[in-house]
């Protein structure tokens, strides 16, 4: 099945149930954008807030989640705006296969 099919409208999977790392990686190539290391972490630490809460996580919970599990260091909107410098949240959740955050235009 072709990706596209798989998109809604905002470009975001209709069911994260299908997500997989190609899927995130198609999706990032269709932005120009390479997933690096520090790309998946925080890809992953938001699909493991929305598996837990089933709502997509805005910027400060993405933020505290960061200084908790991943770095307090890095914990911060200006290390996110370096990775998805188009919307830290927003991309992040696309590449997550999750849905648009609801606060994102």
């Amino acid at each position: 099945m072709e990706i596209i099919q798989l998109l809604d409208d905002n470009g975001h999977l209709k069911d994260y149930k299908v997500w997989n790392q190609s899927i995130a990686s198609q999706l990032a190539s269709m932005d120009k954008i390479e997933l690096t290391e520090q790309h998946w972490e925080i890809i992953h630490l938001v699909r493991q807030i929305y598996t837990e809460t089933q709502t997509t996580p805005p910027m400060r919970l993405l933020i505290r989640a960061i200084k908790i599990n991943l770095n307090p260091e890095i914990a911060n909107s200006r290390y996110l705006y370096q990775l998805f410098s188009d919307g830290p949240v927003r991309l992040a959740s696309k590449y997550a296969g999750i849905p648009k955050p609801k606060h994102c235009m």
